[in-house]
């Protein structure tokens, strides 16, 4: 397995298994959530264009050249960076695959003087941030699109203002 960070061109590549991941891995959100976040937020032109501006990044873990996982990570803000999707194709979950995407995305944070990491994740996954070395800092009750979210996060260096404010 390797993780690699996507550029514009392969999101055309991407997105059916981002697609299938979200409708799938997600449960805490309806068909009708699921398909606003593809249509009208998280589009194939949407990505290439945050990419375009280094407003957001993607990796993508590889099995066989294959996508079998990934972390959609916002650029970094105040010192924090943030994981809004982290997805594993359901017969590749337990076997390291998300776990290396959180490497990667730690590499990535500390590359931009990012602080800490943060990921607001469903119920289903709290034992596995957890496992890998994230804390429990709250819950969201009915937060966005009415489910409720547990906020984990993971300090990787000391606050800088320096680094915050770039």
């Amino acid at each position: 397995m390797s993780v690699k960070i996507l550029s514009q061109q392969d999101v055309d590549k991407f997105y059916p298994v981002y697609s299938s991941v979200l409708k799938t891995e997600f449960p805490g959100y309806s068909s009708d959530v699921i398909n606003y976040l593809l249509n009208r937020i998280y589009t194939p032109a949407s990505l290439k264009f945050w990419i375009q501006k280094n407003e957001k990044f993607i990796y993508a873990a590889l099995h066989d050249d294959q996508i079998v996982g990934f972390a959609l990570i916002d650029l970094p803000y105040g010192g924090v960076s943030f994981c809004r999707w982290l997805g594993v194709v359901t017969q590749y979950q337990k076997q390291g695959c998300g776990t290396e995407l959180i490497a990667a995305w730690q590499k990535h944070a500390c590359a931009y003087h990012a602080h800490k990491m943060e990921v607001a994740s469903q119920p289903e996954a709290k034992e596995f941030y957890e496992k890998i070395g994230f804390i429990f800092e709250g819950l969201r009750k009915s937060s966005y699109f009415g489910i409720d979210q547990y906020l984990f996060g993971k300090i990787i260096a000391q606050p800088n203002s320096t680094n915050m404010t770039r």
